[in-house]
């Protein structure tokens, strides 16, 4: 007995010691992967800056009007975060803000490096530009002044204007002017420069409760994996470090060498997929994210959802009479597609993260009919075979998307167009612009389906086979925002931006304003 004894304490103390050890590198996988999500470019910022002005794109984004924009309502104009490390610049600086970091542009995720030939700086940006953004339980008291505190690093700017970036150096009669303005705050049609020819600007979505979410078993190339399902439509699906590769080529990272020449060399002009083997052996930017997007990952698992309890005042906007009944609507009206099963409600992140025909669902379609990531085209490289086996070959489809947290994440569908973008952060903005969202959700009648549909604000020169044609101020830019450039037909038809969900709609007010409630807690 003696002698076992100080063995068992031995195994016990080395068993301590490897548990010990391996949460001090998990923990500093995780501090480096939130650095490579607010900090690192991978090199995309010679896309942005060198490549996109340039043919075929032909587009300037408007970094530097933003930049330069006074930082004390910046903000309000562009909905972007500042950097709290940052005040403002003048004539020496060329009136980009003045930062403690060198490489900060001013604004949180967007990122400046030295141009070699000696011009204006090289503008990229990070993951965190636009999925960082106000916490919503420590929102700050100036919005253009916020500190290092009020930024939650995932939950989704939903106040971001893109469309302003992309189409500041347009002409409004520029079609794509129109493109453009019609992304709703908080959305960006990711598939644009990649371009399927699709108009689908979807909601910059949210990522917390991670480690909750339901798993898959997919196979990539018949290789087995267990993943989460990510993308609007369940399209990036075979884990979160292929999806974070996915999106570095998405912002430029290896465009040159990787992206650009696979979007047109197909036959007829078609897409060809981006070859990972090829791209290593051409650009070190992949290696090093290759390198880093396990740790990235690591940070992912990290986020929590907000919950309201936890916001200043924030349990005083909950009617705690109805909660419980509102659990009770929610099981008998919601648990269908937006439960993992789990009543007790613990660690359910209210989705069953399953797929579902655009068709059943009844929203504008135009997110779910894109086609990037079919076999054959730029980003196969980056969905199952399972997604390219579906009926359609993958396009389609619709994911329950997870709802804790949703209090905080209004407007609401994928194109942030049901309810009103009032533009406030603060936890009374927000539980306005939640309410607003439930109430049209819950009650379609009282949706205004024919103003949903977005039109053009000035007159349009829309180049065609057959020469240019003008559009009229107010017509409707879905009638050629998606236009296939060989046949002229539209590949999205779908004009009202509200329409759609209606599950929901049988319930009785008193159901309705339980479940609203309840939703508050989650």
């Amino acid at each position: 007995m003696r002698k076992i004894l100080p063995a068992v304490m031995l195994y016990i103390a080395m068993l301590s010691l490897t548990a010990a050890v391996c949460f001090a590198e998990n923990k500093k996988d995780i501090a480096e992967g939130r650095n490579i999500w607010f900090n690192s470019t991978f090199g995309g910022e010679r896309f942005f800056s060198l490549i996109l002005p340039n043919a075929p794109f032909s587009l300037q984004i408007g970094f530097d009007q933003m930049l330069t924009w006074p930082r004390d309502n910046r903000f309000d104009e562009y909905g972007v975060i500042n950097d709290p490390d940052c005040s403002p610049g003048d004539a020496s600086t060329g009136y980009f803000d003045r930062c403690a970091d060198p490489e900060s542009a001013g604004v949180i995720g967007v990122r400046k490096f030295p141009n070699p030939s000696g011009g204006p700086p090289l503008i990229g940006i990070t993951c965190a530009a636009c999925h960082a953004g106000f916490d919503p339980v420590r929102p700050p008291s100036n919005l253009n002044n916020p500190q290092e505190e009020n930024i939650h690093p995932t939950v989704g700017n939903q106040y971001l204007r893109i469309d302003k970036l992309f189409k500041g150096h347009l002409s409004p009669h520029d079609p794509r002017y129109q493109i453009f303005s019609s992304w709703a705050p908080g959305t960006v049609d990711t598939t644009l420069l990649e371009n399927d020819h699709i108009n689908n600007p979807g909601m910059i979505t949210p990522i917390w409760s991670v480690p909750d979410r339901p798993f898959f078993d997919v196979t990539v190339n018949g290789e087995l994996a267990r993943v989460h399902r990510n993308g609007q439509g369940g399209e990036d699906d075979i884990g979160c470090e292929q999806a974070t590769l996915r999106v570095y080529f998405n912002i430029g990272m290896c465009a040159a060498e990787c992206m650009i020449g696979h979007l047109a060399n197909g036959p007829g002009g078609s897409q060809t997929p981006i070859n990972l083997a090829e791209c290593r052996q051409v650009c070190p930017e992949l290696l090093q994210a290759e390198e880093s997007v396990g740790k990235l990952c690591a940070f992912l698992q990290t986020p929590r959802a907000p919950r309201l309890v936890h916001a200043p005042e924030g349990a005083h906007y909950i009617d705690w009479k109805v909660v419980g009944k509102g659990k009770r609507v929610f099981f008998q009206a919601c648990e269908s597609c937006h439960s993992d099963g789990d009543r007790s409600l613990r660690r359910d992140v209210l989705s069953d993260d399953l797929i579902h025909p655009f068709t059943e669902i009844s929203t504008n379609s135009c997110r779910a009919r894109t086609t990037n990531w079919m076999a054959g085209h730029i980003w196969a490289t980056f969905s199952s075979d399972q997604y390219k086996e579906r009926p359609t070959g993958g396009p389609g489809f619709y994911r329950d998307m997870p709802l804790v947290g949703i209090w905080a994440t209004a407007p609401f569908f994928h194109n942030n167009r049901l309810g009103r973008s009032i533009g406030d952060p603060s936890v009374a903005g927000r539980i306005t612009a939640y309410q607003d969202a439930m109430d049209l959700l819950l009650n379609p009648d009282k949706r205004d389906q024919p103003s949903s549909i977005l039109r053009t604000t000035d007159p349009v020169q829309l180049p065609t086979p057959s020469g240019v044609v003008t559009l009229p101020a107010g017509t409707p830019i879905a009638q050629f925002a998606s236009l296939d450039p060989n046949t002229g037909e539209s590949l999205c038809p779908d004009l009202f931006e509200n329409q759609g969900h209606y599950f929901g709609a049988e319930l009785s007010d008193e159901d309705k304003y339980a479940l609203i409630e309840f939703l508050k807690t989650r």
